[in-house]
């Protein structure tokens, strides 16, 4: 197979679906020779800011010397953006031929009786250890892809494991409440490990706390061992921040990605370097920080596109992330007439989220994407009137609404309709983003 006909391959073997076990994980890694034993493994689970904390950190470990790796879910345009190899995404041609290397043992996992077919994830987590051990990677950063216990990225033996922040998110799968969630979240932290949180939550921390003593494993939290120290905006371009890490501290790092919650998630990213850095008998050297960061690239996160308008792209997908990115909506653009375009996905909690977006648009723009699982544009409207509905006072929500069939055709219909200072911003989805850059890039 050619490197579209994997993308194929890969994106039919989503009718899979999800199923919590580690059994076909476990199998083709045996089958391949136990990949995930050659190299060292940071996980990192949460609902959001696990992505760009992953980031950050493969980065920070690869300016410290390290062969470091990520391999990150879901993708935006390619399946190579999930796996990362010492500063760069993997190439088509490595994919491919990986994954042809390795179809045999799908193919021998799927014919036994394991519960159904090997999914989509398990492959491409399979893949990224198997690349790991080829390319001699140290250090491979690991993105849960949900919750931690049942997830495939689990079934390495991370010496270090982050928490980011916990909100409801796959709760038919998780569980309908914050602690049944995070009970799964933490079941990454392997005895005697180092594990280090983010949330605040005292529900989170108490079960983390928990966690980490039941597994002999040494606790770090935000605000008590490490944390942002002074900080100064950039505008869109980012931050000037002094982190107070566990072992030392790290003054003005310039932090190029905006969001009010990226400073924190570089204090985690930090954290997470420490302890492992420590485990190797080593200190990290704050002057190696601010060189690892300094070009960073963290795409779909509050990513812009273009200026004049601006056009802003966001992965945000859940009621934490849409209040995030509605907060920093108003905070670089509060004057600015906000055309957004938004399209969901039927599991998420939608109704949060629409009415998020509602009281931050001047304009708004529903519509549907590519994917399966996008809420259907009727539906949208339905829910939209319905959460309009619920006001007297109108003023403050969206004066003007639209439903367009595409987001291609939604982002066609607001650059026309938009001025020299307004912004246009794509939210609700990962899956929204995909193919953007190419729409967009008929613009130009």
């Amino acid at each position: 197979m050619d490197f579209t006909q994997v993308s194929k391959y890969l994106d039919d073997a989503l009718i899979f679906g999800i199923k919590p076990s580690l059994i076909r994980i476990e199998k083709i890694l045996a089958l391949m020779g136990d990949p995930q034993n050659a190299s060292d493994f940071i996980h990192i689970v949460g609902t959001n800011g696990k992505t760009s904390t992953t980031i950050m950190l493969a980065n920070i470990l690869k300016r410290a010397g390290l062969r470091s790796g990520y391999h990150i879910s879901p993708h935006i345009d390619s399946y190579r953006e999930r796996i990362w190899l010492d500063g760069n995404d993997i190439s088509e041609k490595r994919f491919t031929d990986a994954f042809n290397r390795m179809c045999p043992y799908i193919e021998e996992v799927n014919n036994m009786d394991l519960g159904g077919p090997i999914t989509q994830f398990e492959i491409i987590s399979a893949l990224a250890f198997m690349i790991a051990r080829e390319e001699e990677i140290q250090v491979m950063v690991l993105e849960a892809g949900m919750g931690g216990r049942w997830d495939a990225t689990n079934i390495a033996d991370s010496r270090v494991a982050g928490l980011t922040g916990v909100s409801l998110e796959h709760t038919d799968i998780l569980g309908d409440t914050i602690a049944e969630i995070v009970c799964e979240k933490v079941e990454v932290i392997k005895k005697g490990a180092c594990a280090a949180a983010l949330s605040r939550d005292p529900v989170v921390l108490d079960i983390f706390k928990k966690k980490t003593k039941d597994a002999g494993a040494s606790c770090y939290l935000y605000g008590r061992d490490f944390k942002v120290g002074r900080i100064e905006s950039m505008g869109i371009s980012g931050w000037v921040v002094d982190i107070d890490g566990i072992y030392d501290k790290y003054p003005e790092i310039k932090l190029p990605v905006p969001g009010d919650y990226q400073p924190a998630n570089l204090s985690l990213a930090i954290a997470l370097a420490e302890l492992y850095m420590d485990l190797k008998g080593r200190r990290m050297d704050p002057r190696l920080i601010k060189d690892s960061l300094s070009a960073i690239y963290i795409k779909g996160r509050f990513e812009i596109l273009q200026e004049d308008p601006f056009l802003i792209a966001d992965a945000s997908h859940n009621p934490e992330g849409t209040v995030r990115f509605c907060q920093t909506v108003k905070r670089y653009f509060e004057p600015n007439e906000k055309i957004i375009i938004f399209a969901v996905l039927t599991d998420k909690d939608y109704r949060q989220m629409i009415e998020r977006v509602l009281q931050t648009a001047d304009r708004l723009i529903l519509t549907s994407s590519r994917n399966s699982r996008s809420l259907p544009l009727e539906r949208l409207k339905e829910e939209t009137d319905s959460v309009i509905g619920k006001y007297h006072d109108r003023s403050a929500l969206a004066g003007e609404i639209y439903a367009i069939d595409t987001i291609e055709n939604s982002l066609n219909y607001a650059l026309k309709i938009s001025c020299t200072n307004d912004i246009i911003c794509i939210t609700g989805s990962i899956t929204n983003l995909e193919h953007v850059d190419k729409i967009f890039g008929k613009k130009n």
